[in-house]
């Protein structure tokens, strides 16, 4: 049986948080510096996002006459959070990286393919380098009863 070595299953933290060059392979040449999905601005910003657009969804229609609110489209909002908290900076592509064109094409539906290779980048800053120990451990807990 293969034994997993729990110190391999942690994840660096300060990485996730600080982010890294994550390469997008569909794209040869084009690198993306992202912090993980993990990190808890981007978590928090997230969860509200999901909130207003559920209260949205339950919102009473409008009266006749009234204007309704304008939809939160989900894929543009996850692109301007990715742009302000996950995605530091771009290298391979045209188009020179700053904050503010990075808000400017993470916000735009045309730029979808960009948006989805930024989550994939970030999505990879978890991943983990799973090892084994060598040889059998025996498990620390109490063995079950027999039937």
């Amino acid at each position: 049986m293969s034994v997993v070595k729990l110190s391999s299953l942690r994840a660096d933290l300060k990485r996730e948080a600080e982010g890294d060059w994550i390469a997008f392979p569909d794209w040869p040449g084009v690198e993306f510096h992202v912090s993980s999905l993990h990190l808890p601005e981007y978590q928090a910003a997230r969860d509200d996002l999901l909130t207003r657009i559920a209260r949205q969804a339950k919102a009473p229609a409008p009266k006749a006459g009234e204007e309704p609110p304008k939809k939160l489209d989900m894929k543009v909002e996850l692109g301007k959070l990715y742009a302000k908290h996950l995605l530091h900076d771009w290298r391979g592509l045209d188009v020179p990286y700053s904050p503010e064109t990075a808000m400017e094409i993470m916000s735009d539906p045309e730029y979808r393919n960009v948006v989805a290779a930024v989550e994939w980048c970030a999505g990879r800053m978890s991943e983990i380098d799973i090892q084994f120990a060598e040889g059998e451990v025996k498990n620390s807990g109490k063995p079950s009863a027999a039937a």
